[in-house]
């Protein structure tokens, strides 16, 4: 296929063994400024020999850096006796870009810093900052691990270094820097420590983690805090061997998606097979990383091995840069008044998301999104902010119009499970209603017909009236049959877990005691309504239009529910609509209201505990 000026569609099979970052060369990537600019802060006393004797801070700042989505541009500084901005280069203009190549360069540098020295974490802080305050990031954020207490060989330098500390701290909460810390070993176990003060002051947050093995867990929560979103896609207990798993990923038109293979054991031999325009494959001694580019296919092939008994969890972190388009539509209605008639004006406002660095394609349609929350910023005569839904990738709001005007609207997109790195804001221009008539709206006369003529026309009209009941009468028509409501189409995925029903409410007043109902035992595929797992359970109570609601087997181990009823069905405050589908993940809980207006049951979606698989 031709390199340049169409899209590449390409099956990619990576096949690479593991390797140190730093031998894994880096493609070339746009650079892009950054919103978000991040420091690692790293102290390399001696001390940390014994704390990470192992070396496995260096490959969880790298396991960080490298999930962080792209438009956070990254620098690292580390301390011991003194502090070294360690960027690449002492050129803070590193620190204006979010490039692949930079990150590479940062990880190759965590790798090779070594453990000796003081602990003077005021130098190291101090760094930091003056880092961060050259850079034009809306949000900026220091990750500090360490070990200890600030500790020099002179009292004096001891005591400086504190001041300096607690300077640079201050000097972060007046310029918005949030500081997170990390104490590593038995020694951070004091939450007063000084270390910890500094996230404190700035409103951030500290973790302990006594052993740097524990430290991978951490790095999911320093991601939340930073409002990074990575959803699991899949966790695999190792058998020893080479382990095979198909996902189905909902993000085929993301910008790129990171998909990050966590383990505390060496991930090895991993192949992947998806359809993109370019990936990259890096591994570290506890994580392997895929950077997919402008993903064209869903389905995706993954496997890898590791050491038998370990447990392998697949995050992915999808990417958008985000282009909202505005559709507009009028309905007019003539409001007829006794001296000056006028046209009432309502417009319906439709906004449609497409891709910024592939404007023909049109984002967010898939059912995954439908109900992902949006909250619009309106910036008009009076600010205004609406919370608003997605419906098969578009919202729809409707307003009168009086008069001609003008706004602009900006987009929150933080409650979304996605990263959107860029977006731009829509201009929303409204036509004024149409002028009002110029003279009063007659209504219009029926027209006149001379006597004879109407009275022909009543004749006619009833000898064809009498000849259509005769003809009605010889012809029976056959009764049509209610149509019936359609079930869904078998799924081609596997049950696992259970359903643990609760019937709070029957017609007839009876107390049923909890139920549980194994979906592990249904055949692969299968479609069953909520009446036949009743019924399955010995319920003999009647519960209207349970027959119609449905379930199948999803994707990643979730339930797809159908709901062709007219229940209330909500789920955590949701109203589930009829005639759509939606899908459950594991610990899911629906409360079910149902046709009577009377019966009502809570439904969970369970996993199976070990043992209750066959019974």
């Amino acid at each position: 296929m031709k390199r340049a000026g169409y899209l590449k569609f390409m099956t990619l099979t990576a096949v690479l063994l593991l390797a140190v970052v730093s031998r894994i060369p880096a493609l070339a990537q746009k650079e892009q400024t950054a919103e978000k600019a991040v420091i690692i802060l790293l102290d390399t006393s001696g001390s940390m020999k014994t704390n990470d004797s192992e070396r496995l801070v260096p490959d969880s700042i790298t396991q960080l850096i490298y999930s962080l989505p792209s438009n956070y541009n990254t620098a690292f500084v580390c301390y011991s006796t003194e502090a070294s901005l360690l960027c690449g280069a002492d050129d803070m203009q590193v620190m204006e870009t979010a490039s692949s190549r930079h990150r590479d360069n940062i990880a190759k540098l965590a790798a090779e810093v070594q453990y000796q020295g003081y602990s003077n974490a005021g130098a190291g802080l101090s760094r930091a900052v003056d880092a961060l305050a050259d850079t034009a990031a809306e949000e900026k954020y220091i990750i500090m691990f360490s070990d200890g207490e600030i500790l020099l060989k002179e009292d004096g330098d001891t005591q400086e270094s504190r001041r300096l500390y607690q300077d640079a701290a201050k000097r972060a909460a007046d310029q918005g820097i949030t500081i997170y810390t990390v104490g590593l070993g038995e020694d951070m176990g004091n939450p007063e420590n000084d270390i910890f003060r500094a996230a404190a002051m700035t409103g951030g947050k500290s973790w302990h983690v006594a052993q740097a093995a524990e430290l991978q867990e951490k790095i999911d929560g320093i991601l939340a805090e930073m409002g990074v979103k990575q959803s699991t896609v899949a966790i695999v207990d190792a058998g020893g061997g080479q382990e095979k798993i198909s996902l189905e990923l909902p993000y085929t038109r993301a910008d790129r998606i990171k998909l990050l293979l966590t383990c505390d054991a060496p991930i090895q031999n991993l192949n992947s097979s998806f359809q993109a325009e370019s990936a990259r494959q890096i591994n570290g001694d506890r994580y392997s990383l895929l950077e997919i580019e402008r993903p064209t296919g869903g389905h995706l092939e993954i496997s890898f091995e590791t050491q038998q008994g370990k447990q392998v969890r697949i995050n992915a972190v999808p990417e958008y840069s985000v282009i909202p388009r505005v559709e507009i539509s009028y309905e007019d209605r003539l409001i007829e008044q006794t001296e000056n008639p006028c046209y009432q004006r309502t417009a319906t406002v439709s906004y449609s998301f497409y891709s910024m660095e592939r404007p023909e394609t049109a984002l967010w349609e898939d059912a995954f999104f439908d109900r992902g929350k949006i909250s619009l910023e309106i910036h008009g005569i009076h600010r205004e902010t609406k919370e608003t839904y997605l419906q098969s990738g578009r919202i729809e709001l409707q307003e009168n119009v009086t008069a001609a005007q003008e706004y602009a609207v900006s987009f929150d997109y933080s409650e979304l499970p996605v990263n959107v790195i860029r977006g731009e804001d829509a201009t929303v221009t409204l036509a004024p209603p149409p002028p009002a008539p110029s003279e009063p709206v007659e209504e219009p006369q029926p027209p006149k017909f001379p006597v004879g003529a109407a009275a022909a026309g009543i004749l006619l009209l009833a000898a064809l009236f009498v000849l259509l009941l005769l003809f009605l009468r010889r012809r029976r028509a056959k009764p049509v049959p209610a149509p019936e409501t359609q079930r869904p189409q078998p799924s081609k995925y596997s049950y696992v877990g259970k359903v643990n029903l609760y019937i709070t409410r029957t017609k007839s007043g009876y107390d049923i005691p909890p139920l549980y109902y194994n979906l592990f035992r249904l055949p692969a595929g299968k479609v069953v309504s909520l009446q036949e797992i009743l019924e399955e359970c010995q319920v003999s109570e009647t519960f209207p239009g349970a027959g119609q609601i449905y379930f199948k087997p999803g994707t990643n181990r979730n339930l797809i529910l159908t709901n062709n009823s007219d229940c209330t069905i909500m789920k955590s405050r949701e109203i589930l609509m009829k005639d759509r589908s939606y899908q459950l993940s594991m610990d899911a809980k629906l409360d079910i209201s149902f046709e009577d207006e009377i019966s009502e049951l809570t439904l969970q979606y369970k996993d199976l505990k070990p043992g209750e698989a066959w019974q």
